[in-house]
């Protein structure tokens, strides 16, 4: 699509535009796939021509997405050593080049500091982080192997807010963000880029079927669009990064949250003038 020397400033008519947002013939294992935000981006990326693995700790789930996308599933935690082994086992069987990976592996535990155990602080640690850590060493060498390598983390506006209701989540999306740039580092040089986005509050369901619900409208009216966002919009800025138009793009974390970040944090907004 591009000429070969990086030197050559490329003119618009030597681009192909029409492939700038395609993912054609390229392959990504995709962990979390069996629902929610794993399963839009799943769906994305196969609307975009690529081929995807479905990974998911859910047999079930994640199945039946894969079965719909005529794609390969693999059962596996990759919270654990074990787990993350028997995913690279499976790509390295059945996958001849790996693209890339997209981790939207999370959980938020809510609580009071007080409340919170060390066990569910490591627990915060082991699920939002480590894993991360884990696909780097068991993955991201294969990917490193093509020529368009691509890897997208999920991670949260909480990583860059304090909140009083999540003490492990916000420090360990932190971390994460770190662990990004530190693993765009380490294999920029040979190509592949590394980026997160950072969902701020959206119609889940389990947001929906939750106290969420309730709070719909004034949570709405924090963000300067005046909505919650929806997890296909979550998707859809992954599948951005993980394509030729966001070539230049490495060690980035992209807030997806109607600009809730951007709004007054003062207060001052709410006094009268």
């Amino acid at each position: 699509m591009l000429p070969s020397d990086p030197l050559h400033p490329v003119g618009a008519t030597e681009v192909d535009h029409s492939a700038l947002f395609r993912l054609d013939g390229r392959t990504y294992a995709v962990i979390g796939a069996g629902a929610g935000i794993g399963e839009h981006v799943a769906r994305t990326l196969v609307s975009m021509g690529a081929q995807v693995v479905c990974v998911d700790i859910d047999e079930a789930s994640v199945r039946a997405v894969a079965t719909d996308l005529k794609a390969i599933h693999v059962v596996a935690d990759v919270t654990t050593e074990k787990g993350a082994a028997a995913l690279a086992a499976v790509v390295g069987a059945e996958v001849d080049v790996l693209d890339g990976y997209v981790d939207v592996i999370g959980q938020m535990q809510r609580k009071a500091l007080g409340d919170f155990s060390l066990a569910e602080w490591e627990q915060d640690l082991r699920v939002n982080l480590h894993h991360a850590f884990l696909l780097g060493q068991t993955l991201a060498p294969r990917v490193a192997q093509s020529p368009a390598g691509a890897i997208v983390h999920v991670s949260s506006v909480m990583g860059a807010r304090a909140g009083r209701r999540s003490p492990g989540y916000g420090p360990a999306k932190a971390a994460l963000e770190i662990w990004v740039k530190q693993l765009a580092a380490e294999y920029g040089d040979r190509g592949v880029r590394v980026n997160a986005v950072a969902p701020g509050l959206f119609l889940s369901p389990r947001f929906v079927g939750g106290a969420g619900a309730q709070a719909e409208p004034l949570l709405s009216g924090r963000t300067m669009l005046g909505r919650l966002g929806q997890p296909y919009e979550v998707a859809a800025t992954v599948a951005f990064l993980l394509s030729p138009a966001a070539g230049y793009i490495t060690g980035a974390t992209i807030p997806v949250e109607g600009g809730s970040l951007s709004t007054d944090s003062t207060g001052l907004d709410d006094l009268p003038l």
